[in-house]
């Protein structure tokens, strides 16, 4: 919320505003400023380096205690499908790349429980320490010895496949065969075993296969011999029996028939397309145009030549027109002749249309002769039709039996010829070698990603030790979160003597040391008051939001630079619970105040001298037991109105807002109330609710100020304020 302060006028006014009119300098932006992060970076520089240490430690550890790991990798080539070696170059098909459902099948192959066993015989994992150690086979009873050593080779083997990885490269056809183990020679050892299992197992496979195949071929191809020729016996002797004589696989009057169905065919082809032409050429006539769009009238060479006269004709005849008129004599010569054309033109095309009509009449006169004999074959062909049924099943029969027969074979004849020179599947492309270096844990990663880690955790709590901390810190957290306006800093003493140890106290050392930075912090507080707008405020009441915030001190503090400074000042300790001002000040001297406010003694009486300074104090011994309310508004403005008549300042110390009601009363009465709140200790919730309560009981409040800063830390209260810059002043100060 924006709290109000006052203008030049002395007329209250928001923070808004104020913001608004103090923004000469600096530009707003959405991104976070960099020196102000570097600013909380710089406060919590300690969280951040403890964060970075315990991670990179923990870095260290790992690294040094995860035992190493070797990896060695074996690849494994799956070849194409290669042609056929024992066909002809020229009819062998090309070869073929393995698809990447074929391939992943191999790697299922290789990652297999059998692949796996298989590699632990060979190498005789059963007996290494780092694969068998803690497997155990429960027996059973009738179990035998090799049940019982393939269940424990079985164990093995799947302790084997966690520390093997098979995978494909990228879209190649090459697999790649990752062992890890702690050794680095059994890591490639147990790699190359498994791509040498693999090979050895596709042959036994193939092997396998092709004698199972040709033991299949070797029982069929005798009885399917048989077959064949007793189906082509039986077709020879029913040819004999019903005198099928035939000419290159058929009789005589099926190609004397087949030849005149193939006649027939082109002459209505031709019928067709002759009579397609008519009937187009008609059409176009009884539309109109009297035939000149007609195709064999547009191909004509003579129409062509006609066409270009009448062209011509008509040109000039235009030009005639143009040139003399409709009667001139020329025109009628001209017009006669290019009527002459055009019958000449019609003529011609009446003498194509008559041609095609005579191609039409040719065309169906060949297509009956055709029909008439095609007719006469058919009777013949009738004749041995029922024959021809049975001569027709009985060859079906023939070429089926000749057809499995040869196909056996052939098969047979290939078998025998591959044997020993078939392409394998896979091949080993890159046998695994011994590795110089472990692979886990990787140190080189984990310290680059425990560096980058570190440094994330740190800033992370950081940030998180940022946003838990909800102290008021800086001018930013003053004037962007809490709305009001800042007045400065009052720096914790010890922090301003370079190391050294402070031996008196604060209010003491304001007087012992006039330019010490913490003085010079309490003038820079006079002058924020002080010196805004026309009317210089007189009353000026100091208060904050919770006890032990350096209220007291920072009052009486203030009252004594007033008083240095030759102005007459008075300090008033209206903290009558705890009159801490009181206790400082007045070396156990009577404070009178009670009896002032109850009207048993003036003024004059009331007040001691500081015996340090000119300052005036009225202050209090100790509170009134009867539960009197000596604070009320009209009793202490009766009091102020008199102190305001005879000192230039009167600074009030007045009790915590947040607790005690009299600091509302006693801040409503004054020309200028500063809040304090003690740097990174009071939170924004408590200031914000000490604000509320003054500003309801219509007090002037000016701003806040923070109070018992360390300046040794870089910029502490913000870069924008005066500690931002303290190094480049230190001459300017006597501490």
């Amino acid at each position: 919320m924006a709290y109000g302060v006052e203008n030049q006028d002395g007329h209250a006014i928001d923070a808004s505003e104020a913001e608004a009119a103090e923004v000469a300098v600096g530009n707003s932006s959405l991104l976070p400023d960099p020196r102000q992060l570097l600013l909380i970076l710089w406060r919590r520089i300690w969280i951040f380096l403890f964060v970075v240490a315990a991670v990179i430690a923990a870095v260290l550890a790992y690294t040094m205690l995860t035992p190493k790991r070797y990896s060695a990798s074996a690849t494994v080539l799956i070849e194409p499908r290669k042609g056929d070696p024992i066909q002809a170059r020229e009819t062998a098909p090309a070869d073929q790349a393995p698809t990447s459902d074929f391939i992943d099948t191999q790697i299922l192959v290789i990652d297999s429980p059998q692949n796996a066993s298989a590699v632990v015989r060979a190498l005789k994992l059963t007996e290494d320490p780092e694969f068998a150690t803690g497997v155990t086979v429960p027996q059973t009873i009738g179990q035998s010895d090799a049940e019982r050593q393939a269940a424990r080779v079985f164990e093995v083997g799947q302790r084997l496949r966690n520390a093997v990885t098979v995978r494909r490269a990228g879209q190649t056809a090459l697999i790649e065969i990752t062992a890890t183990s702690l050794s680095a020679g059994q890591a490639a050892r147990i790699a190359n075993e498994y791509s040498n299992q693999y090979l050895a197992g596709i042959e036994a496979a193939k092997r396998a296969t092709e004698q199972q195949s040709s033991a299949q071929i070797d029982s069929r191809l005798t009885q399917l011999r048989k077959d064949a020729e007793r189906a082509d016996s039986d077709l020879q002797r029913y040819k004999i029996a019903h005198g099928l004589m035939s000419a290159e696989g058929a009789t005589m009057a099926e190609q004397e028939t087949s030849s005149l169905n193939q006649q027939i065919a082109v002459a209505r082809s031709a019928l067709a397309e002759r009579q397609g032409r008519l009937a187009a050429a008609r059409r176009q006539v009884t539309q109109g145009g009297g035939g000149s769009n007609v195709a064999s009238a547009l191909n004509s060479g003579t129409i062509g030549a006609l066409r270009a006269q009448e062209a011509d004709s008509s040109r000039t005849l235009a030009q005639l027109r143009a040139r003399y008129g409709e009667r001139h004599p020329a025109i009628a010569q001209e017009e006669g002749r290019l009527a002459d054309i055009r019958r000449q033109i019609q003529l011609e095309i009446d003498r194509i249309l008559s041609s095609l009509e005579a191609e039409v009449n040719v065309a169906q006169s060949g297509l009956q002769s055709l029909l008439a004999s095609q007719g006469q074959s058919r009777a013949q062909l009738a004749g041995n039709a029922q024959a021809q049924v049975g001569y027709m099943e009985l060859d079906r029969k023939a070429t089926a039996a000749k057809t499995i027969y040869e196909a056996f074979l052939a098969r047979s004849k290939g078998t025998a010829a591959r044997d020993g020179i078939s392409d394998p599947i896979a091949s080993v492309s890159a046998p695994a070698v011994e590795p110089t270096s472990p692979s886990s844990p990787n140190t080189r990663l984990a310290y680059l990603l425990g560096s980058v880690f570190a440094v994330l955790a740190g800033l992370l709590a950081v940030a998180v030790s940022e946003f838990l901390d909800g102290g008021i810190r800086t001018k930013l957290d003053v004037e962007k979160r809490l709305g009001a306006r800042y007045l400065g800093a009052v720096p914790d003493v010890e922090s301003t003597l370079g190391g050294l140890r402070l031996t008196e106290s604060p209010q003491d050392y304001v007087v012992s040391h006039p330019l010490s930075t913490f003085a010079e912090s309490l003038r820079s507080l006079r002058a924020a008051v002080t010196l805004r707008g026309n009317r210089r405020p007189k009353i000026i009441a100091l208060t904050s939001a919770l006890p032990r915030e350096g209220k007291t001190t920072t009052a009486v503090s203030l009252a004594r630079t007033l008083a240095l400074s030759g102005a007459s000042t008075v300090l008033v300790d209206c903290d009558l619970r705890r009159h801490s001002a009181s206790d400082l000040l007045l070396d156990g001297r009577p404070g009178l105040l009670a009896d002032v406010l109850g009207g048993k003694t003036d003024v004059e009486t009331a007040l001691l001298r500081d015996t340090a300074t000119d300052l005036q104090i009225l202050g209090i011994s100790e509170a009134p037991g009867d539960g009197r309310d000596l604070l009320d508004p009209e009793r202490v403005s009766r009091l102020l109105a008199e102190l305001r008549a005879r000192f230039e300042f009167v600074v009030i110390d007045t009790a915590p807002v947040l607790g005690i009601a009299d600091a509302r009363a006693v801040a409503s009465q004054a020309d200028a109330v500063i809040l304090l709140a003690r740097w990174r200790s009071t939170s924004l919730r408590a200031a914000d609710s000490a604000l509320d309560l003054l500003l309801a009981s219509k007090a002037k409040v000016v701003g806040v100020a923070l109070t018992q800063v360390d300046i040794r830390k870089y910029a502490s209260t913000g870069h924008e304020d005066l500690y931002g810059y303290h190094k480049k002043f230190k001459g300017y100060y006597v501490n």
